[in-house]
């Protein structure tokens, strides 16, 4: 029961936001179906361990969005219930009813929010018919490298999230993006923490053919190490020079950082493999390492592609997406 009231104290959002959102998300999914009883405002706070009244304001905001109807004597129930006989105008109002309420909230004036509209209205005018796209992965460099490919297409706004984050705070990604990218590996949690499965596209990657190019030629008793930002990327690289290469002394990979003591580690090696693009996670002091390793010994960048068919099932997926918009 408590999985449906998520909150995370260390995230940058208001408690009583990520309660109300909770709730929210577990209502519209039908995870809480109309008719549900929902915890007093004191067993809540019992619960989640944060204080009556942040319990209270979540309330308040989701009775006043329609989703759940206090009762006195009775306590607290889902109201909503899906209605397929709602216009798109009546949806569009209590949709833009929430935003005013929430900026009124954060205390801006009628004035100001008039142009925060009109801005947003603007940038929406430019942006009319793009689809919405997040990556999702559970490390840095894939999402990174994944990034770079698929902001080649067309008439998408591309966002990209952690995990570990979306994990944390899947409501704006549940809401807010047309399609979810993620790899087969993550595809089946990501299905159960949005509402709508159909919105995430599972893809496949390759290790690229330069990156395995380079690797295949390391010789025996080369003594090679592997670089990396996060554990997981490591062992990734890791796996394919394993299948790649025969009597290769192949170190643990060493997380990239400023602490990383790069001269000491570099010391005995003769080739070192790291992420495409490395040169975005290192301090100064590392790429001057780096540089002074590469005069005598192989530096590998590791880079993972989209492979041809998940690509062409994005593009497709885009298209029709396109397509429905514009009718």
């Amino acid at each position: 029961m408590k999985d449906l009231y998520h909150i995370d104290p260390t995230l940058d959002i208001p408690i009583y936001r990520q309660l109300a959102d909770s709730v929210r998300s577990a209502v519209k999914s039908g995870k809480m179906p109309v008719g549900t009883r929902l915890p007093t405002v004191r067993e809540l706070a019992d619960m989640l361990q944060i204080a009556q009244g942040t319990v209270k304001r979540a309330y308040d905001r989701l009775e006043q969005d329609g989703l759940i109807q206090k009762t006195q004597g009775r306590g607290t129930f889902v109201s909503y219930s899906p209605s397929p006989v709602t216009s798109r105008k009546d949806r569009a109002l209590a949709a833009i009813d929430s935003a005013l309420r929430e900026m009124e909230d954060m205390g801006f004036s009628l004035s100001e929010i008039n142009i925060f509209l009109n801005l947003k209205l603007r940038e929406l005018a430019s942006l009319q018919d793009n689809i919405k796209i997040a990556i999702v992965e559970c490390n840095r460099e894939i999402l990174d490298q994944l990034q770079q490919q698929l902001c080649k297409l067309e008439r998408i706004d591309l966002y990209t999230t952690l995990l570990s984050e979306a994990q944390a705070y899947p409501y704006p990604l549940s809401e807010d993006m047309d399609i979810i990218v993620t790899t087969q590996t993550h595809s089946e949690e990501l299905e159960t923490l949005v509402q709508d499965s159909r919105k995430v596209a599972k893809i496949a990657l390759r290790l690229s053919s330069k990156s395995v190019k380079q690797i295949v030629k390391l010789e025996p008793g080369e003594k090679a190490g592997i670089l990396c930002v996060s554990e997981r990327f490591g062992s990734l690289i890791r796996q394919a020079c394993l299948s790649f290469t025969d009597n290769v002394t192949l170190s643990e990979p060493a997380v990239l950082s400023d602490n990383l003591l790069l001269e000491k580690f570099l010391a005995d090696k003769t080739a070192l493999l790291l992420p495409d693009g490395y040169e975005r996670y290192c301090s100064n002091d590392a790429m001057w390492q780096l540089q002074k390793f590469a005069r005598t010994g192989k530096l590998i960048p590791c880079h993972y592609k989209i492979d041809e068919g998940s690509f062409m099932y994005l593009e497709e997926k885009i298209d029709r997406l396109i397509e429905q918009k514009s009718i």
